[in-house]
């Protein structure tokens, strides 16, 4: 046990030796470089400064005064919703089809869809709506638009009217009428 802890204080004093000597190299090592670091200090503060570019002058915007006497409020929708007195279809016969394929335009609610144009082939009179996506789509009589089974009954450079199926929570459907007018 004695012979044990002879190399147990040998080999910490061995160690607090190297330590010693490691914080005596460093502290030799440092002086000189700092002599070196002060003249490249003093070097580079000599320089010449640099000139500094001016700042190009602001851009000049044009103001647009805003003029809503001739236009429409863009806070009210582009449609507008009439009742027609409410009818009851009972929901086994009259209400929508529900096994016909549905279009494209069914899959927006109607106020987010534009009547932006008419075009007019023989008898028959196009709409055309812009979607929310930016896609122009043609309807006609009897085609269908909107979320609430809207069906196009009339179309011309005016507006475009639909009849929509609105269910009316006990079973009935009630039917409503809705024009989207032209927005140019």
């Amino acid at each position: 046990m004695l012979h044990f802890d002879m190399k147990l204080k040998q080999k910490n004093v061995v160690k607090i030796s190297l330590f010693f000597i490691s914080i005596l190299g460093l502290v030799a090592c440092g002086g000189g470089a700092s002599e070196d670091l002060r003249a490249y200090v003093e070097s580079v503060k000599a320089r010449p400064v640099g000139a500094v570019e001016p700042l190009r002058d602001p851009v000049v915007y044009d103001s647009y005064g805003y003029q809503s006497d001739s236009q429409r409020d863009p806070f009210k929708p582009s449609f507008t919703a009439s009742k027609v007195a409410p009818t009851k279809i009972g929901s086994s016969s009259g209400g929508p089809d529900m096994t016909r394929e549905r279009s494209q335009l069914e899959s927006f609610p109607i106020d987010t869809l534009r009547y932006i144009g008419n075009l007019q082939q023989g008898k028959i009179s196009w709409g055309l709506i812009k979607t929310p996506e930016g896609e122009i789509v043609r309807v006609k009589l009897g085609d269908y638009m909107g979320q609430d089974y809207g069906r196009v009954t009339s179309v011309d450079s005016e507006n475009i009217e639909l009849l929509e199926l609105i269910p009316d929570g006990i079973g009935g459907w009630e039917k409503r009428t809705v024009s989207l007018v032209l927005n140019g």
